[in-house]
């Protein structure tokens, strides 16, 4: 590949042309050649940006032949791991107009490769985050986290764990809206440290910048299970994630107010039993 990459400045024209072609043979090809042009350092992504080929690739976003389609989501999630204005580029070409459908798809290996784009988009800025959000495309990357094949999970952790770092708060709270922590909370048991780690830093940071609305979330996480998920990764062999579970129930579990409030919620539960258990007109002694 070498060769190519020697190459390439030289003949951008060559590759402009054929990912214009009619036969779709043709424009795999071209696709997949331009995959592996993107698949690298930010400069190799740049030559492939300035033959100004991107707006003709992202197009074949909406092939329905999937040979053509594979390598085509390839080489735009491969532009948008570049730098931010690398990433610009692919979205100004309208590529997030497609992703509603890809993330969809009916192939699991094209939604991978879509929620996998969008993990590196909701890496970067803030005006890109919102842009994904503008597209409605937050549901599907939720659904895809609770729906998806493990593959899939894994790369909608990644977005969902990048836009709590990288978005506003009114972005991540547009992420608990819908309804992100009960999905991101379901899979803390999986086997993927990792994965695990994202997920914790996700809800850590949802906790961390959710200020009024902390309570509110941390019954979200009890009330699915995720507390006494966290709870049990207190256990884990993994140091960080060990740590990270520990320092969730001690800072937002823990506090006083937080318990007192459970203490309320309880008695107040303990009392509409009661009241549901006496027929009506009270008990006859």
């Amino acid at each position: 590949s070498s060769g190519i990459n020697a190459e390439w400045p030289l003949r951008p024209g060559a590759l402009f042309s054929l990912v214009q072609h009619t036969d779709n043979e043709v424009l795999t090809d071209a696709c997949w050649a331009l995959s592996y042009l993107t698949d690298g350092a930010d400069d190799q992504i740049q030559n492939v940006l300035n033959s100004g080929v991107a707006p003709y690739l992202v197009q074949h976003l909406g092939q329905t032949d999937v040979r053509v389609l594979t390598p085509a989501v390839r080489a735009v999630g491969n532009i948008v791991t570049g730098s931010e204005h690398q990433t610009q580029a692919a979205l100004d070409c309208g590529c997030l107009s497609f992703f509603p459908a890809l993330l969809q798809h009916h192939k699991e290996s094209i939604k991978k490769e879509a929620v996998w784009t969008i993990s590196s988009i909701t890496a970067g800025t803030k005006s890109q985050i919102q842009a994904v959000i503008d597209h409605g495309l937050i549901p599907l990357v939720i659904n895809a986290l609770e729906t998806g094949d493990f593959n899939t999970q894994k790369e909608a952790a990644w977005s969902v764990s990048n836009m709590t770092v990288n978005g506003t708060p009114e972005q991540i709270k547009y992420l608990i809206e819908q309804q992100a922590v009960r999905s991101m909370c379901a899979l803390l048991g999986v086997r993927d440290p990792t994965i695990v780690q994202v997920l914790l830093d996700g809800l850590n940071n949802m906790l961390e910048t959710s200020k009024d609305e902390c309570e509110d979330i941390c019954r979200m996480i009890e009330d699915c299970g995720g507390l006494d998920r966290i709870e049990e990764l207190q256990k884990h062999q993994n140091k960080q994630i060990y740590k990270l579970a520990f320092d969730i129930i001690d800072k937002f579990f823990s506090s006083e107010d937080y318990l007192e409030n459970e203490d309320e919620n309880f008695n107040f539960q303990i009392n509409s039993t009661e009241q549901q258990l006496a027929p009506e007109g009270g008990f006859n002694f």
